[in-house]
């Protein structure tokens, strides 16, 4: 059981991210993925996946079925690519699929929303969504979970667009925001400055898991989300009474502050 003294370890001056890679994997973390599956035949995901929910949309008419983590599958293969490298980093955490997209990797809005409060609703502390709307219909009730997310402690760590507006929620200030990077580093995190999206990861030309047992190759914000997804995996394996607010703190101790026109043009 976690004390008061390993809670106020997070505003120790000798926490950084190589004592929390030493001291952590991850264990005990359930983290949702709210994408187009994950695929729990995968070699490097079989065992991993411990729950799975499916959300179907006939015509606005949405549905959440349940299903246990064997039955996880992936119609595109972005999911289990998320899910590959959060278990890269974080290889003892527990991962569930909410699967809200479809073999075009796309899906309703409707969908999405169904995703994250059926999340929300089974109390999940760490969520990744490595997708984004710009659908203006959608922000209203988007902003309302986010919110909720935000005042029951989940810690969603969410992907801005990699292409023109940044996408909601990741504009919401209830979130953690991703954006790409190009490093070598897959623990090295960027805290931008005077920015609506927050952090930089790696997430540039990489190795990812994909359908079939088979791997590829893809860049964007979707895979840089996981990675910071997968650091907040580690904080909460050893403190797991941590807040987004929290995790966001911790973030800005490990990164390095990046402050140029390129991140003045992200705004």
């Amino acid at each position: 059981m976690k004390t008061k003294a390993h809670i106020l370890q997070l505003i120790n001056p000798r926490l950084n991210i190589k004592w929390l890679v030493s001291n952590s994997t991850g264990k005990g973390v359930k983290v949702a993925i709210i994408d187009s599956g994950v695929d729990a035949s995968h070699p490097a995901l079989r065992g991993k996946v411990k729950r799975a929910c499916v959300v179907h949309d006939h015509n606005g008419k949405i549905r959440c079925q349940s299903l246990s983590g064997k039955k996880s599958s992936d119609s595109f293969g972005h999911g289990s690519g998320v899910a590959g490298i959060i278990l890269d980093l974080a290889p003892d955490a527990e991962i569930t699929s909410v699967k809200v997209l479809g073999e075009n990797n796309t899906g309703s809005g409707e969908a999405l929303i169904a995703g994250l409060r059926w999340a929300l609703d089974k109390k999940f502390k760490l969520i990744n969504m490595s997708l984004a709307t710009i659908n203006e219909k959608f922000v209203p009730a988007l902003f309302e979970l986010c919110e909720q997310a935000y005042v029951q402690d989940t810690i969603l760590v969410v992907s801005k667009r990699n292409f023109g507006p940044l996408g909601y929620p990741a504009m919401f200030s209830s979130v953690i925001s991703v954006d790409c990077e190009d490093y070598e580093d897959k623990y090295k995190v960027t805290r931008y400055l005077k920015n609506r999206i927050q952090y930089g990861a790696r997430g540039q030309d990489l190795e990812l898991v994909y359908l079939n047992g088979e791997y590829h190759r893809s860049s964007g914000t979707s895979f840089a989300t996981p990675h910071v997804t997968a650091i907040a995996a580690l904080l909460l394996s050893i403190f797991p009474d941590i807040r987004s607010c929290q995790v966001k703190a911790a973030l800005d101790k490990f990164s390095q502050d990046y402050n140029n026109k390129k991140t003045k043009d992200r705004r």
